[in-house]
């Protein structure tokens, strides 16, 4: 069986917006996708979301709509054990799948109708198992194989990538900033998902879930995602919409963050809601941009003014709008587990 840990808190807490209709006949749903950082082979005492991403599907306009948040976002987290500022990636230790859902679900504004945890084993299972993946590599770079010391040479254009080659390509932080990476993301998703489509059968799609036996965390049970995988094979024609935020780099603490801008983060909960039905989507020519203000103080203690400057994703002239103080942040948890999974 699958390492399905059914969380009856998160089922609870949220009502899908076709929550009167049976999983097979949902037209729209909603997903968070998280990477994690740990396997029982690492045992890194303790496990965080490397990736976070908010998938939707909707099935009565034929598109898909991914959004990837940066790991280091500084948020408010929700968890029965946390509520208080901390990175987005430690809503995982906190409180697991529920506490990330609780999260990101306030944090946009969005019902989170299921959730599907990775570990980097499962990842690269997925895409091996698919026969590798062809993506556009975006610009020329060098990627570290995980945990080997090896490197894998990245070409700008289309290459064929294994999993271990894939999860290379997705977690390189060091050639750009957090939210390239999660373009990077977004590119091998939308990889996997023009892979999966070739395959018309869904003997083969449950070959590939039983392989992750063990290796993978989520809500949904063998029937649910059988009748999801069948739906989306009646219409392969999706079309797929990424979406980013605009932010900022700061340091607290001593330790690097990213501060979403309200505006943008305003801005992406919209065409999310749009994407859900929940509200009519805005027609704007313009490309959207970040006013510049920005709540949270800086102590310059891991990066230099102009660092951080360099690091934003807005050119112009930043305002500070927030008080004095406001970065305070509980102490990290540090929750040892047998699987990498949170227990």
């Amino acid at each position: 069986m699958l390492y399905n840990k059914t969380n009856k808190a998160v089922q609870n807490a949220y009502h899908p917006v076709t929550s009167t209709k049976k999983e097979k006949d949902a037209d729209i749903l909603s997903f968070l996708i998280m990477g994690l950082d740990n396997t029982e082979a690492r045992n890194l005492g303790s496990s965080r979301t490397d990736a976070m991403m908010v998938a939707t599907l909707n099935n009565k306009t034929k598109k898909i709509t991914l959004l990837s948040l940066p790991r280091d976002s500084f948020v408010k987290i929700h968890s029965n054990d946390y509520q208080g500022m901390q990175r987005i990636e430690a809503a995982y230790t906190y409180g697991g799948p529920k506490a990330s859902v609780d999260t990101v679900s306030k944090l946009l504004n969005i019902p989170i109708n299921h959730y599907i945890v990775f570990n980097f084993n499962s990842f690269q299972k997925v895409i091996d198992e698919l026969g590798g993946i062809d993506v556009q590599v975006p610009k020329d770079f060098e990627g570290p194989i995980l945990d080997t010391g090896k490197k894998v040479q990245f070409k700008k254009g289309q290459q064929h990538l294994n999993g271990e080659e894939a999860l290379a390509f997705s977690r390189e932080r060091k050639i750009d900033n957090d939210i390239m990476r999660g373009l990077r993301q977004q590119i091998v998703l939308d990889a996997v998902k023009d892979k999966a489509l070739e395959i018309n059968s869904i003997t083969k799609y449950l070959k590939i879930a039983e392989a992750l036996d063990g290796e993978i965390q989520m809500d949904l049970t063998m029937k649910q995602m059988k009748e999801i995988i069948q739906g989306i094979l009646k219409t392969k024609d999706y079309n797929t919409k990424s979406l980013t935020f605009d932010w900022r780099a700061f340091s607290n603490e001593g330790r690097s963050m990213v501060e979403l801008y309200a505006d943008s983060v305003t801005h992406v909960s919209h065409q999310l809601r749009a994407s859900l039905g929940l509200e009519k989507e805005a027609v704007n020519d313009k490309i959207f941009q970040t006013n510049g203000h920005y709540k949270y103080e800086s102590d310059y203690s891991t990066a230099t003014k102009e660092q951080e400057k360099a690091a934003d994703t807005f050119r112009g002239e930043n305002v500070y709008v927030g008080t004095p103080g406001n970065t305070k942040t509980g102490k990290l948890p540090n929750r040892k587990t047998e699987t990498g999974f949170y227990d």
